[in-house]
Formats: C-alpha cells, sequence, structure tokens
C-alpha cells in the first residue's frame, strides 16, 4: 500500500512539473510582449516629441511667415542654449528655438538696456492687445530684434499690463535695443542624452532640466545644408506699432537678417550644394555671431537633421546581453530598439 502511494505521488508530482514547466514560458512571453510593448511606446513618444519640435524650428513669430526667428538665430544648433553646464557642443545633443503659433509678439515702446530693465509695450500690427503673448510661464523667454537683424534673448521676470521687467538671458555680452525694436515669444527645446543614467533629457534654456525619456542608451544628431551661408528669403514684417487701417497698402517685402549671416554670405562663395553633410567641426569654429555669443554663422546652413536614437528596456533581467556577453533568460529577451528620425524644419524649406 506504501509502495503504491509513493509511485501516485511521484506520478502526480512529474504530471505538476510538466504542467508548470508549460506554464512558465507562457508567462515569459506575456512579460517579454509586455516589455516589448513599453519599449515601443517610450520609443514613439521620443520621436514623437522630437518630430514636432524640430518641424517648429525657427518659425514665427509673425502669421505667414515662417522664418523669420531662423533668420535672426540658428533654428537648430548642436549645443544647449541657456545652460551653461551643457554649453558645450556635441553630437548627442541638439537645441531648437521658435515662436509660439499665433503670439506675435509686441514692439517696445521704451530702449532696453543690455542687462534687462523695466519697459513697457505696445501692440504691433499682428497682435491687437498688449503684451502679445508675453508672459512668465514657462520659463518667460523672449527674443529682442530690431530692423537691422540684430537680436538677443530676454526673460520676463514681471508682467503687469503693458508693463514688463526683462533679464538678459543668453551668452552674448549684452547690447542695448532702441524703442521700436520688436519683443516676441519664443521656446526653446534643448535634448541631451545622459549616458550614465540612460536618458534623454529635456532643456528649456531658462533653467528647467527633466527628463524626456527614459532607457535610452544611444542619441545622436547629424546635420545637413547648403556648403556656403546663403541670405534668407525677403521678408515681410509687420511696420506697427499700430493695427493699420483697412486697406492699407501692404508693406513692402524686405530681408531681415542677422549681421553675421550677412557677413558670411558676402564672405562666401554661392553655393553648389543644398543637401551636404555638415561636419560638426564646421558648425562650432567660427565666425562668431555677436562678438564672444556662442553661435556659428555656419549653423545658418542647416537645413535637414537627422536623430538616430537607440532605447532598450528598463528592466534589466529582460534585456538582450549584448554581443560577446554572457546572461540567461527564462523563455527570451528583448531587443533594442533603434530607430532615424530624418526632418527638414518648416521655417527653412524654400531658403
Amino acid at each position: 500500500m506504501l509502495i503504491e502511494l509513493l509511485v501516485s505521488a511521484g506520478i502526480v508530482l512529474g504530471l505538476l512539473g510538466v504542467v508548470f514547466g508549460l506554464v512558465d514560458p507562457g508567462a515569459g512571453v506575456l512579460a517579454v510582449q509586455s516589455q516589448t510593448a513599453e519599449l515601443h511606446q517610450r520609443q514613439r513618444a521620443a520621436l514623437a516629441e522630437l518630430h514636432r519640435d524640430l518641424l517648429a524650428a525657427g518659425s514665427g513669430p509673425h502669421p505667414g511667415i515662417l522664418g523669420t526667428v531662423a533668420y535672426l538665430t540658428p533654428a537648430v544648433a548642436p549645443r544647449l542654449r541657456g545652460n551653461p553646464r551643457t554649453r558645450d557642443a556635441g553630437s548627442d545633443r541638439l537645441s531648437v528655438i521658435y515662436a509660439p503659433a499665433g503670439e506675435s509678439g509686441a514692439r517696445l515702446t521704451t530702449p532696453v538696456a543690455g542687462p534687462g530693465g523695466d519697459v513697457t509695450v505696445t501692440a504691433d500690427n499682428a497682435c491687437r492687445a498688449a503684451p502679445c503673448g508675453l508672459t512668465t510661464s514657462g520659463g518667460g523667454l523672449a527674443i529682442i530684434y530690431d530692423d537691422t537683424g540684430r537680436s538677443d534673448l530676454y526673460r520676463v521676470v514681471r508682467r503687469r499690463g503693458a508693463a514688463i521687467t526683462l533679464a538678459h538671458a543668453s551668452g552674448n555680452p549684452p547690447g542695448a535695443f532702441p524703442a521700436g525694436s520688436r519683443i516676441a515669444p519664443v521656446r526653446i527645446r534643448g535634448y541631451y542624452h545622459d549616458a550614465s543614467r540612460e536618458q534623454l533629457r529635456l532643456h528649456n534654456g531658462a533653467g528647467s532640466d527633466q527628463v524626456a525619456v527614459e532607457g535610452v542608451i544611444r542619441f545622436s544628431v547629424r546635420y545637413y545644408g547648403t556648403d556656403q551661408p546663403t541670405s534668407p528669403p525677403p521678408t515681410v514684417v509687420p511696420a506697427g506699432p499700430l493695427v493699420p487701417a483697412p486697406g492699407s497698402p501692404p508693406p513692402p517685402a524686405g530681408t531681415l537678417a542677422a549681421p553675421c549671416l550677412d557677413a558670411a554670405v558676402a564672405a562666401s562663395t554661392d553655393p553648389t550644394w543644398w543637401s551636404a553633410p555638415i561636419p560638426q567641426a564646421e558648425l562650432v569654429d567660427g565666425p562668431w555671431c555677436g562678438g564672444g555669443s556662442v553661435v556659428d554663422a555656419d549653423q545658418f546652413r542647416i537645413r535637414r537633421v537627422r536623430v538616430e536614437i537607440a532605447l532598450r528596456v528598463r528592466n534589466e533581467a529582460w534585456r538582450q546581453p549584448r554581443a560577446g556577453g554572457s546572461g540567461w533568460r527564462r523563455t527570451g529577451a528583448v531587443r533594442d530598439a533603434t530607430a532615424t528620425l530624418d526632418v527638414t524644419p518648416r521655417s527653412l524649406r524654400g531658403w
């Protein structure tokens, strides 16, 4: 009787072992699928955010004029703007600048001294009520520029109707802008790879630094554009400061460009190629804009940006062993996901 009991128990335990052996791989497959789905969701989120910001790079602020900001300062740069800790250029970072859609900015009615201070603004003819999108939220960044194309970044630190307080916010030696200069809100989106923490991080140019995507093991950027600097297309900038009367003739088209871009165009030959790879060394070796600024005039040559990003699962137990390495997975592992994004900013098309 005891022998029969032991045999029966052995048979039952054997069957249970077979059953659990079948169930465990099933659970492993489900885990792999879950980890894979989460990985690709992070990849899609990263690509969507990068695509949106790269498309908007250099846009605004005036309705119907895509490239005004891009003509004043490079739409895309291989470094972070406004972040002294990561100001160096690198292939693992980029920053874009653009004016938010629908926020055209205003005109200064009082001059701005270099470091900033209290000023008042009035509506430009693309905006009917001051402060025309100027705000302290999101870093409060604004670009001030005059009719010569000279520009600089400031931060709105306080706003009371049409009266605002500005603080100089760029790496340039501060200059001064006369009354009548334009001021428009802008956004800066700077992406860089923190390899030690496997993160793609986002900097807004005004002090905010946060995680954009986790589990990023590689982030690289390449640039393409003209082989020589070129002048931007003619631009119709609202004359302001008041809204024009109905039926009044439109302002004539003119060229608005940063003085250093004009100087670079004058010193160059006609371009022979519009989609050439631009070595990063050419984007950080001068000539410099603004005397002391970290903006290289060659950055105005950029017309297209290619980003490659690689991610892996955050749970190390489900990572695929690297080539030549060792590692055991119960039922499988999740491969790293690599994607390439190739974008031409809207403001740079046709330039």
